[in-house]
């Protein structure tokens, strides 16, 4: 089977992540050779003014319904894989679900959910639906899914296994990939690369930032994106003033 090598993230690395958007990671990572990384048409449902989505992923993989399988399946409720998926969530990870991109059941509702965050898990991301998405928008719990479904797994869906490789759109998504969301979507990092993407994308955003100053005060885009020799100097400067610098000074090029 598919599957990454043992690699330990430490937790200044994840939260370091954090402050890298999307769209940005999805730029470094294609430029690396990763050209699908970013979930397309998974969108976020749940998520907070400012919150970000860091961890590492734990799979659940459904099926369509067949009626002579399902039926031995849900003859215990504690035999089921999606079940299982989520009572073995640790602190820190994510999980994700390749539900076939169905719209016509929802996969995941407010008690799942919730007992994903009290287990201390840090997002739902599906290729699929949700039920009780009012609801589950009071949990905290960030969310991506493809749409919203009355009914539940049964109507349409099983589950059919967990932590193995799944699809979700068109991008794989191995146990322990990291996944990156906010409001802009989700990317699926392999674990190799998040040392070097956090390393490129803090500074990223911190001279972007600066860009965005120096344009609002009327700088052309040839001279502010990215700074120009004549402002290279005073973003040196400026960047030390800056939180990051002072929190992640491995991520900043030397002047």
């Amino acid at each position: 089977m598919l599957k990454n090598p043992d690699t330990s993230l430490s937790p200044q690395l994840l939260e370091g992540l954090k402050l890298v958007s999307t769209p940005t990671a999805t730029a470094h990572l294609m430029g690396r050779g990763f050209n699908h990384t970013y979930l397309i048409g998974i969108p976020p449902q749940a998520l907070a003014e400012g919150q970000v989505m860091v961890g590492r992923a734990r799979t659940l993989r459904f099926l369509p319904l067949r009626e002579d399988l399902v039926k031995a399946q849900y003859a215990s409720v504690g035999d089921r894989p999606h079940r299982d998926a989520i009572e073995s969530i640790a602190p820190g990870e994510i999980l994700v679900i390749d539900a076939c991109g169905s719209f016509e059941a929802g996969v995941v509702g407010d008690m799942f959910t919730r007992r994903v965050k009290e287990r201390g898990g840090t997002g739902i991301v599906i290729d699929g639906s949700v039920r009780d998405l009012s609801t589950i928008r009071s949990v905290g719990l960030p969310l991506f899914c493809k749409g919203i479904h009355g009914a539940g797994i049964n109507r349409a869906l099983m589950s059919a296994d967990y932590q193995v490789p799944v699809r979700l759109g068109n991008t794989a998504v191995l146990p322990g990939d990291v996944l990156l969301g906010d409001q802009d979507g989700v990317v699926v990092i392999p674990p190799s690369e998040v040392e070097a993407l956090v390393t490129f994308g803090i500074e990223h955003e911190v001279q972007e930032r600066f860009t965005r100053m120096k344009l609002a005060q009327g700088y052309a885009l040839e001279q502010a994106y990215p700074p120009d020799a004549q402002l290279r100097p005073e973003y040196l400067k400026w960047r030390q003033t800056q939180p990051e610098y002072q929190q992640f000074p491995f991520a900043f090029a030397a002047p």
